[in-house]
């Protein structure tokens, strides 16, 4: 009797392990899945400014922007936002790549200035992306690591 019960425990033991592994892969690896045509706010590491940020439905172009307006406008259609990335791309261009657990944004000036924050170990749900850190390299001004959990939280 004894066995048979410490058989069905380690049964479900089994069961919920794997149920749980695949859960955090799928978490783990969909962050490029998640983020294409929606808007989120990010809250700066130090807590004092939000931005937002819209993504392409399709490619890899990005609008940030610290107006909320004008992100969700541009997250409503394909030519709202080629409006407001156009006008945005005056002062510079921005884009992204995700991938497995990581989303890189990065930022090229008129100048050729680029900069770029790449946040790792992403874990990704339909409201939210949280990443365990993130390094960034800005240009004329130095690079480093945060190792700082960063939260984007859709706002769509």
């Amino acid at each position: 009797m004894k066995k048979k019960i410490w058989a069905i425990v380690g049964a479900v033991v089994v069961i919920i392990a794997a149920v749980c592994g695949g859960f955090y892969y799928h978490m783990s690896t969909s962050v490029s899945k998640d983020v294409p045509g929606h808007v989120y706010q990010y809250q700066s590491v130090s807590g004092d400014k939000a931005l937002y940020v819209t993504f392409a439905k399709s490619g890899e172009k990005v609008i940030v922007n610290q107006n909320r307006d004008i992100a969700m406008d541009a997250g409503k259609s394909e030519s709202a936002f080629d409006s407001a990335y156009q006008k945005q791309s005056k002062d510079a261009n921005w884009s992204y790549k995700a991938q497995g657990g990581t989303l890189t944004l990065a930022q090229q000036k008129a100048n050729n200035q680029v900069s770029q924050w790449q946040y790792n170990g992403i874990l990704s749900s339909s409201k939210k992306f949280t990443a365990r850190s993130f390094t960034y390299q800005i240009a004329k001004a130095g690079q480093g690591k945060v190792n700082k959990k960063t939260v984007f939280n859709k706002v769509d």
